[in-house]
């Protein structure tokens, strides 16, 4: 008997952190909006402007940095803007995650 056949094969590991292109783009912003920057999630409505949210500027260049951080794509300061709306964010976000998920 050989020592190979007694060892049972061994499943590759699952990653332990899902992709980022596996994340929604619209849980990330809503988990990231309401966990590092305590907004209550009834205020995150389409029509609310980040600046409404009681972001101020160095918030919102947290938000780009860490939005950056989990969706793993550059957001650029000007697009989570004070006047930027919610919607208006998610539609940037998932306009640049489909553009990256086609290269």
């Amino acid at each position: 008997m050989s020592s190979s056949a007694a060892r049972p094969a061994v499943a590759a590991a699952a990653p332990a952190v899902p992709a980022p292109d596996r994340l929604s783009v619209d849980a990330v912003v809503k988990e990231v909006l309401s966990g590092k920057f305590e907004v209550p999630a009834g205020d995150l409505v389409p029509d609310a402007t980040l600046g409404s949210l009681d972001l101020d500027s160095l918030s919102l260049a947290e938000l780009a940095l860490a939005l950056q951080e989990e969706l793993g794509f550059k957001v650029e300061e000007h697009e989570a803007a004070k006047d930027t709306t919610v919607g208006e964010l998610l539609m940037t976000l998932n306009a640049k995650r489909a553009a990256a998920d086609t290269l």
